[in-house]
C-alpha cells in the first residue's frame, strides 16, 4: 500500500550532477554491471567495485537467467514497473551481443480448473505480443534467457573494475566528495558520488544500516538433459532447455525459496526442484547444483534512489501521521550523491537494466522512464514514511 500523497516533500529529488563526475559502483552483480552500461553510456567516468574475484559470481551467477514477466489480472504499481521492466529488458540484452539473450517462449502450464480461470483473467489484461492463453496454459513468446558468461564477454576491458576489494566504510570529504575503505581500513578510492548495488552488505556501511532486507535462499539444480525442447517450463517450477554449465550440457531446474542464509547445497532441495519440474523426466539424473542468496524488501519491490539520512528523516517527519500538510515539513533529507539499487530478489535480470536507467535519470536531471507513482513505490524511504504515518 502506498501512502496517499507521499510525493511531497519525503520524496523530493536530489539536484543532478555534473557529467564530468567520477561514479564509484559498489557491486558487481547484475544491477551494478547495468549501472556500469547506463553511466558509461550517459557520459560519466565510472569505477566498478566488487568484493568477489570475479563479476556476475553471487546470486547473478546462474549459467542461465529467465526473462519470467511478473503478469497479473490486478492494476498494481507491482504489475506496471515489472511489464516495463520486461520490455526493457529485453532489448537491453540483446544490445550488448547476438549470444546475451536466447530468445524462446516461456509457457507456464496451468495445474487445475481454478489456475485456467486464473490465467484467462490474465490473458485478457495484456496484448498478445505480451502473453496469450493457449490449450489452458499461458504463452510468453519471444521471452527468454539470459546467459551471464556471455554478459561478461560485453564488459570492455577499458572499463575500470576493482576486484577483491570489500568497502565496509564511506566517508564524505568537506568538499562533497566520497572517500571510500576496505576491510582493512585502507583508502581505496575517491568518488563524486557512489551507487550501493551490493545488498547483502548494505547493512555493514552506517549511512544505510537501517535498511532491512530478507535473505531467501535458492538452490537451482542440474539435471542430465532428457528434456530437449526450445522453450521454457513454468508451473510450480521451471525447466530450461540444454544450457551450457559447468557440468556439461544440462537442463536447470529450481528454484527453491528458503529463508534462511545456507549456501550448503542439499538433496532435499533437489528433490523439491525434481518434485516441482514440469515435465515427466523417466529417469532423472542430478549432475550438480548451485544455491544463492536473494536479497528482497518486504513489499517485494527493489529499493532505488538516493540514500536517505534516517534519523534527519524520523525527526523531519514526525508528526507525518497528522496528515501530509506539506508546507510544514522539510525537503527530503539524503546523503548527497549516495544512491542505492538493493532488494531486486528474484528478478534481478529482469529489473534491473530498468532501474540503471531511472538512477542515471534521476543523477542526469532526465523525465525518469517511469510515472511518479512507480518512482514513489521504488523509493529507500518508502518504509521510514509509512511507519511514521501510522504512528
Amino acid at each position: 500500500m502506498i501512502v496517499q500523497n507521499m510525493h511531497k516533500p519525503w520524496f523530493n529529488k536530489p539536484t543532478p550532477l555534473n557529467k564530468n563526475a567520477h561514479i564509484a559502483i559498489i557491486g558487481g552483480g547484475i544491477g551494478g554491471i547495468s549501472l556500469l552500461h547506463h553511466l558509461n553510456a550517459a557520459g560519466y567516468r565510472t569505477t566498478l567495485i566488487e568484493q568477489k574475484s570475479k563479476i556476475l559470481s553471487a546470486a547473478s551467477g546462474n549459467p542461465a537467467a529467465l526473462l519470467e514477466p511478473f503478469v497479473s489480472a490486478s492494476k498494481t504499481i507491482e504489475k506496471l514497473f515489472y511489464l516495463q521492466a520486461y520490455l526493457y529488458a529485453r532489448d537491453f540484452y540483446k544490445s550488448l551481443g547476438p549470444n546475451v539473450i536466447n530468445i524462446c517462449d516461456l509457457i507456464k502450464i496451468s495445474k487445475n480448473k481454478t489456475e485456467v480461470t486464473r490465467f484467462e483473467k490474465i490473458a485478457e489484461n495484456y496484448p498478445k505480443d505480451i502473453v496469450y492463453l493457449k490449450n489452458n496454459n499461458l504463452i510468453f513468446p519471444d521471452c527468454g534467457f539470459v546467459l551471464p558468461r556471455e554478459i561478461k564477454k560485453a564488459i570492455k576491458q577499458t572499463d575500470s573494475l576493482i576486484m577483491d576489494v570489500e568497502i565496509n566504510r564511506l566517508e564524505q570529504t568537506e568538499n562533497g566528495k566520497w572517500s571510500l575503505f576496505g576491510s582493512n581500513g585502507n583508502l581505496i578510492i575517491n568518488a563524486d558520488a557512489v551507487f550501493l548495488t551490493n545488498a547483502y552488505n548494505i547493512k555493514n556501511i552506517s549511512q544505510t544500516e537501517h535498511i532491512n532486507l530478507d535473505q531467501v535462499t535458492g538452490q537451482i539444480t542440474y539435471l542430465e538433459t532428457e528434456y530437449s525442447g526450445d522453450n521454457i517450463l513454468c508451473s510450480d517450477g521451471y525447466l530450461t532447455p540444454p544450457v551450457k554449465t559447468d557440468f556439461g550440457m544440462a537442463n536447470i531446474c529450481g528454484a527453491t525459496f528458503e529463508k534462511n542464509s545456507t549456501l550448503e547445497i542439499t538433496e532435499d532441495a533437489h528433490k523439491e526442484n525434481i518434485k516441482n519440474v514440469p515435465f515427466n523426466f523417466n529417469n532423472p539424473v542430478i549432475l550438480g547444483g548451485r544455491r544463492t542468496i536473494r536479497a528482497m524488501s518486504k513489499d517485494h519491490l527493489p529499493l532505488v534512489g538516493p540514500a536517505p539520512v534516517h534519523d534527519a528523516y524520523l525527526s523531519d517527519y514526525a508528526a507525518l501521521h497528522h496528515g501530509s500538510l506539506h508546507k510544514k515539513f522539510k525537503p527530503a533529507p539524503y546523503h548527497k550523491n549516495l544512491f542505492m539499487a538493493v532488494g531486486l530478489g528474484a528478478r534481478g535480470f529482469l529489473s534491473a537494466p530498468l532501474l540503471a536507467k531511472y538512477l542515471t535519470s534521476i543523477i542526469s536531471g532526465e523525465k525518469p522512464p517511469f510515472d511518479e507513482a512507480i518512482c514513489h513505490a521504488l523509493h529507500p524511504a518508502r518504509f521510514i514514511v509509512r511507519q511514521l504515518s501510522k504512528k
